[in-house]
């Protein structure tokens, strides 16, 4: 049997509204050896639509999208601020303590990392370019979704060095936001060049964020297929 990957769609309006989440993740998911299951985002965040979400997968993936709401990190919105969904956010976060308790691994992508550290009482830059001084681009032409655009160091003896196999990568970049304050019981593990933080884990090696869109990546190279691959098997040695 394959490990079941939750992935939480988004909520997209428009004529026929509807629930979805990018091809992309849930091929990286396949290739690694997962089924992904779609989760449709709902106002379901009680307790018993979690608890079957989390008998039914092995891990979850948080996948990219709009920014997380300023106010559960306690700051008011920039006038940058982009588009917010408190259903999705409040989804997500509920799944993320959800899965820590549970000891399920999760891995977030993007907005995913972002989720991850605002669920732990971390904090987020509203907008890279107004608050972070010094900062290079970190929004690259959304054509080049394939491409690597700047550099990440890793830190050394990281779960992260471990699964990419190195302390030095490229990767993509598409984001305006980014993590500020580390959440309790996460360390920074990988950052840009000016500082800017590129990827997060927890201190129980089951937690895993990065900023960059790693399934954009995975089919061309081998260390970010690596994410998908950890994440994979850690629901299989979790479920065992």
């Amino acid at each position: 049997m394959k490990p079941v990957i939750g992935i939480v769609t988004g909520q997209m309006g428009g004529e026929v509204p509807r629930f979805a989440v990018p091809c992309a993740y849930v091929r990286a998911v396949e290739r690694a050896g997962g089924l992904a299951l779609q989760l449709p985002v709902s106002a379901a965040t009680d307790g018993e639509v979690l608890q079957q979400w989390l008998s039914l997968c092995g891990g979850f993936l948080l996948a990219g999208g709009g920014d997380v709401a300023p106010a559960y990190y306690g700051q008011s919105p920039i006038p940058q601020i982009g588009p917010t969904s408190r259903l999705r956010d409040n989804v997500e976060l509920s799944l993320c303590r959800a899965a820590q308790r549970a000891g399920k691994p999760v891995l977030g992508i993007c907005r995913g990392i972002q989720v991850l550290n605002v669920a732990f009482g971390g904090t987020l830059w509203q907008d890279i370019p107004v608050q972070c001084r010094g900062a290079i681009c970190h929004a690259q032409s959304p054509e080049n979704r394939g491409e690597l655009f700047h550099s990440i160091g890793i830190a050394p003896g990281s779960v992260l060095a471990g699964v990419m196999g190195s302390t030095r990568q490229e990767c993509n970049s598409f984001h305006h936001q980014a993590v500020r304050d580390v959440a309790s019981g996460f360390l920074a593990v990988a950052h840009a060049p000016d500082g800017v933080i590129e990827a997060v884990e927890d201190t129980r090696g089951l937690m895993l964020g990065v900023q960059w869109h790693a399934e954009e990546l995975e089919a061309q190279f081998p260390s970010h297929a690596a994410l998908f691959q950890w994440l994979v098997e850690k629901a299989k040695s979790e479920a065992m």
